[in-house]
């Protein structure tokens, strides 16, 4: 426990930077190499490319295969917006390294809902190697799975389980919004929506590890989305959108038994969105309704989750394909904490209880 974590960094959009920039900041990491295919990038000293006050040591390489090779390491943080099917070469490479990796892959946080023969296959591979895959993130991977799970610790009778998440575009970067419809016509809208090419990912796997968790057998699973048009001509100092053209959407999940809906995950993300915030409702004895002003901002809490789960990961007994379902509480964790120069603290240093491996054994959808 004493030792550093060597930790590779392979992408560096919003989500790889932070989380690299926190790795470097913290005395329990040490970065092994950083991979990126951008040629601005390569070859680039991580510290002048973060807009850091130093050098840090590490440059930023496109040849995977010679990281693994020259710079062993104990975790990847694996930091892109490809799709389990396009990462699963790359964390190939990580398993027969023998190193463990934590995601942000939208389906990798609960793969076995769209990808249950590829899931067998990662989950067997690592297992061999006795290292450890995650999916993680904000949504999914919690605000619309975990923490509503553990939010039902403290609850009988479960009955439903509702989270709501309302995000104001204007907040977010240029490159987020698009993402979800901004700017687009009705028809482009819809035809985006029918490709795939828009709304979040997740929320599919987020509804199949509540359910799972909880132990309810889902029989119908509704999906849609549908655009938020602007009321008014929108304009600001770097664009112009008309009246009726698209300013975000709608999105929900929604999973019933019996005919009732038993979990339901609501998304709307639109420019000048009314009360944004995270609100999670259990319908249970006793009931909890938690709700956060403001909700939780994706780029920063993916990149914190990511990066508190390194330890864990590392230092825990679970191998195989993992789910945040698997993980005991990873508190963000600062050792160099002081509360006043003249009051000195005791720090009471305790490794972190291993985890048992708790991967599905039953595994629906």
């Amino acid at each position: 426990m004493n030792q550093k974590l060597r930790t590779i960094h392979w992408g560096l959009g919003v989500v790889g930077s932070e989380a690299l920039r926190l790795a470097l900041e913290s005395p329990d990491f040490e970065v092994a190499a950083v991979i990126d295919s951008n040629p601005i990038m390569v070859g680039r000293d991580v510290g002048d490319l973060l807009g850091l006050s130093r050098n840090a040591g590490v440059s930023v390489s496109y040849d995977a295969e010679a990281i693994f090779r020259q710079s062993p390491a104990d975790v990847v943080l694996y930091a892109t917006d490809s799709g389990i099917a396009t990462a699963y070469p790359h964390i190939l490479q990580a398993i027969n390294a023998g190193t463990h990796v934590i995601s942000n892959c939208a389906d990798l946080a609960f793969p076995w809902v769209r990808h249950p023969d590829l899931s067998k296959k990662l989950d067997q591979l690592s297992r061999e190697a006795g290292v450890a895959i995650l999916g993680t993130g904000v949504v999914p991977g919690f605000v619309t799975d975990t923490f509503p799970l553990f939010l039902t610790t403290a609850c009988q009778q479960v009955r439903a389980v509702r989270v709501t998440r309302v995000v104001d575009a204007a907040t977010r970067p240029m490159g987020y919004r698009y993402k979800f419809g901004f700017g687009l016509s009705p028809v482009g809208f819809q035809k985006s929506a029918s490709d795939r090419a828009i709304g979040q990912l997740g929320l599919r796997e987020s509804l199949f590890m509540i359910g799972d968790t909880l132990g309810w057998r889902l029989e119908e699973i509704v999906e849609t989305i549908e655009p938020v048009a602007a009321k008014d001509r929108v304009r600001t100092a770097f664009f112009s959108l008309g009246k009726h053209e698209v300013i975000g959407l709608r999105q929900k999940a929604e999973a019933f038994v019996g005919g009732r809906s038993v979990i339901c995950l609501d998304l709307e993300v639109s420019l000048g969105a009314r009360n944004p915030r995270d609100e999670i409702a259990i319908d249970a004895s006793p009931p909890i309704s938690v709700t956060i002003p403001g909700g939780i901002e994706e780029g920063a809490a993916t990149a914190a989750v990511m990066v508190n789960c390194l330890t864990t990961i590392a230092h825990g007994s679970g191998v195989g394909l993992l789910s945040m379902r698997d993980m005991p509480i990873a508190p963000y964790r600062n050792p160099q904490l002081r509360l006043s120069e003249d009051q000195p603290q005791e720090l009471v240093t305790k490794p972190p209880t291993p985890f048992t491996d708790r991967s599905p054994g039953r595994r629906t959808g």
